[in-house]
């Protein structure tokens, strides 16, 4: 009875600290468990790269706008000395074969003859300036857009009140004036940019965005309209324009008289 007494406590006290240490092990091992479950997941994670959508603003482009029209399949420099319409448009007796072409293209002779005379004094392409003028505004001098920051575009190459400060607002609807401050505009853009797919987009959303790379999406759909209504006024010309003379020679006069005669479907 006294050893029974005696070894009870001794027995009691091996319990605790045996329940003690299971308890210690338990906890080791649940974080354990913890720590080798949570470790990877961070190592994984910070392995893959993360894109913040804040970091562009929406309709803007990173890339470099070179990259982008090439991808489109533009075309960025193309030699504006060896227009055809603009060589036909230069020699007196094949003039009238050229109006009469771009005449039966727009259906007014006012915006034809302003459109003409202002490509050729500022050397621009007389498809590239019809195809502007069509895109901006489908030759319509009435033509006007309202855009989001409060300003206006006006007329047939759509001038902006705040581009051209100095016209009033009657000279904004004449096919003169548009053409005039149109032409001489892009022809600066050509010459900052250095070629025409990229003078375009400088057109339409400013030299200041197309050369800090932060160009509108929209602006390059709106770069391959001109281009497309471009290549089809290209086709058109050469097809009833180019097959009755050389532009490297004269006109003569039969001919201008002949394609006087023709019908032209637009």
């Amino acid at each position: 009875m006294e050893c029974t007494d005696m070894t009870q406590p001794e027995t009691s006290e091996f319990g605790k600290s045996c329940r003690n240490s299971i308890i210690f092990c338990s906890l080791m091992l649940v974080v354990a468990i913890i720590v080798a479950a949570v470790l990877p997941a961070k190592d994984t994670a910070s392995s893959i790269p993360v894109v913040s959508a804040s970091t562009e603003t929406e309709n803007e482009i990173a890339a470099d706008f070179g990259v982008m029209i090439e991808e489109a399949g533009f075309t960025a420099t193309r030699a504006v000395s060896g227009d055809e319409g603009l060589a036909l448009y230069r020699q007196p007796s094949s003039r009238g074969a050229v109006e009469w072409f771009y005449l039966h293209v727009t259906g007014n002779r006012d915006i034809t003859m302003a459109i003409l005379e202002e490509a050729e004094k500022n050397n621009i392409p007389l498809s590239l300036a019809f195809a502007l003028a069509y895109t901006e505004s489908r030759y319509n001098v009435n033509a006007v857009n309202r855009n989001k920051n409060a300003s206006i575009d006006r007329g047939l190459f759509q001038l902006n009140n705040r581009s051209f400060p100095q016209l009033e607002e009657d000279d904004f609807f004449n096919p003169a004036v548009s053409a005039k401050y149109g032409m001489s505009h892009l022809r600066f853009c050509m010459n900052v940019a250095g070629n025409e797919v990229t003078a375009l987009a400088m057109y339409n959303a400013g030299t200041t965005k197309v050369r800090s790379n932060n160009t509108p999406q929209s602006t390059l759909v709106y770069v391959g309209k001109i281009m497309a209504y471009r290549e089809k006024l290209d086709r058109l010309f050469a097809e009833e324009v180019s097959p009755y003379f050389d532009s490297s020679r004269q006109m003569s006069g039969i001919s201008v008289a002949f394609l006087g005669n023709r019908k032209f479907d637009r």
